[in-house]
């Protein structure tokens, strides 16, 4: 029992050094641009201003990747940070499980990745016992201990990114809105659509079918060896599925995702529209929604569903 307590205290060692790295390079990043700090994704605390949620941040950074050999109170002080941080993820995870339970978003993995990371800060508070180590001593650790000391928190901040993909982008948060935003993919030489672009356009179909939105953006660009743009063969579906052409609006600029959300902002403007959904695949959300919160567009997410899986994406 000791042991594994012991392999649980490094492992959470390493991750929470893994979230610190990633923190205080979005804090580093964000210096130069507001847009380049992501730390929002992981601590998101409405209830206090942001510059003291990103002290914080900073504080609990600097204080896990620079302190080898802390004080006891700036050990105890650190501690204090952790927790705080962790009662802001939980209290984002209750959040989550409140609309969740009011059937306002749906899932197919109701675990929020904010509900791991307030565990795992709050039992490094409780557990975490830094101790320095000589430079002898380390020389004889394990080769399992290096790892878990140097190569794991990088490992695991890609391991944390995927995670907050995978996790974000199963959560649908369909509701009414002003419009559906259908964000393109490829259009076959045949002129038929892709799977990927089968799936995102009859995603959008039932939006508007179940009478969440009334208007259909559908936005892509065109390969010069399709004989349709995206937008095109969308539409074309769209309306084989009963969508009338009044709803559709073609957006033949959408070559990528910042320059479909450029698209949608405009269209906002123009029509004084308030919220949109953005219908993509899952891997795609948790950046279209991050690109929608620096483009300053209010959007909620939806997944496509997938009658058949695409394996490569």
């Amino acid at each position: 029992m000791q042991h594994l307590m012991s392999v649980a205290r490094q492992a959470s060692d390493a991750a929470v050094r893994a979230l610190a790295l990633f923190a205080l390079a979005n804090v580093l990043l964000g210096l130069f641009s507001t847009n380049w700090n992501a730390n929002d994704i992981w601590i998101q605390a409405a209830v206090l201003p942001g510059w003291f949620v990103q002290t914080l941040v900073l504080a609990f950074a600097c204080g896990v990747l620079l302190l080898r050999r802390p004080h006891p109170a700036a050990r105890l002080a650190l501690r204090g940070i952790a927790l705080l941080l962790a009662c802001a993820c939980l209290a984002d995870a209750l959040g989550y499980y409140r609309l969740l339970s009011a059937g306002r978003i749906h899932t197919s993995f109701p675990v929020p990745l904010s509900l791991a990371l307030g565990l795992l800060l709050l039992f490094w508070a409780v557990t975490s016992q830094r101790r320095h180590v000589s430079s002898r001593s380390r020389t004889r650790r394990a080769l399992w201990n290096r790892v878990l000391d140097h190569g794991a928190p990088l490992v695991l901040v890609g391991v944390g990114a995927l995670a907050h993909i995978l996790t974000f982008g199963a959560t649908d948060y369909a509701r009414s809105a002003d419009a559906a935003v259908v964000f393109g993919a490829a259009v076959r030489p045949t002129g038929r659509p892709s799977t990927a672009l089968l799936d995102r356009t009859l995603a959008a179909c039932d939006l508007y079918h179940r009478g969440l939105v009334d208007t259909l953006v559908l936005s892509g660009g065109r390969d010069p060896a399709a004989p349709l743009s995206e937008p095109a063969c969308m539409a074309r579906i769209a309306r084989a599925h009963g969508v009338p052409a009044a709803a559709l609006v073609l957006d033949e600029t959408g070559v990528d995702t910042g320059a479909s959300i450029r698209a949608t902002k405009r269209l906002m403007a123009e029509h004084g529209w308030q919220r949109v959904l953005m219908v993509s695949h899952d891997y795609h959300l948790a950046r279209i929604k991050l690109c929608c919160e620096r483009a300053g567009v209010e959007a909620l997410t939806v997944p496509a569903a997938e009658p058949k899986r695409i394996l490569k994406k």
